[in-house]
């Protein structure tokens, strides 16, 4: 979505060509906080990719502040685009088994082990005897997106991000 020119953030034409982001720059008098929220929320090789679901879109805008709301229309117009663009089959499977994940985490986080023929000791138990083959297969699972993404947006020598200018 954007260059640095310079030492400064400068808007690429990424974002002057789709019209839901260019309406996104229109929008706002100063656009970048809105931008970086939006490349920052959807990019799958974000800094911001593995903090929790629930809570990311909240953390991302809190560290990029600005004039726009998740409320205004050409917001909610863009991370629709956005959607569209990244949300493949195989990423939407991913960032639900990524939900997952992180529900099964706070669970055993938040629940007390109990013994007994009612107890949950067993399920604790069977729990942990997975999930080493539960975190590589997500781990292949997580690999699969993004050379899915790689492949859509084109490659560089040494897994390097394409400029808009070399695809």
């Amino acid at each position: 979505m954007f260059d640095i020119v310079a030492g400064k953030v400068v808007i690429n034409t990424n974002c002057l060509l789709i019209p839901e982001l260019k309406a996104v720059v229109n929008a706002y008098e100063d656009p970048i906080p809105a931008l970086c929220f939006l490349h920052f929320y959807y990019d799958l090789e974000s800094p911001y990719a593995n903090h929790p679901e629930e809570e990311r879109q909240e953390f991302v805008q809190n560290d990029f502040p600005g004039d726009y709301t998740m409320e205004d229309p050409e917001m909610i117009a863009a991370m629709k685009k956005l959607e569209v663009l990244y949300m493949t089959p195989t990423y939407r499977y991913y960032l639900d088994n990524k939900i997952l994940m992180e529900k099964l985490g706070a669970f055993g986080r938040t629940t007390g082990i109990t013994a007994g023929r009612d107890g949950n000791l067993s399920a604790f138990t069977m729990q942990l005897k997975g999930v080493g083959k539960t975190i590589m297969e997500f781990k292949q699972l997580e690999k699969v997106v993004k050379d899915e993404l790689h492949e859509a947006q084109g490659r560089a020598r040494g897994d390097k991000k394409l400029a808009y200018d070399d695809l």
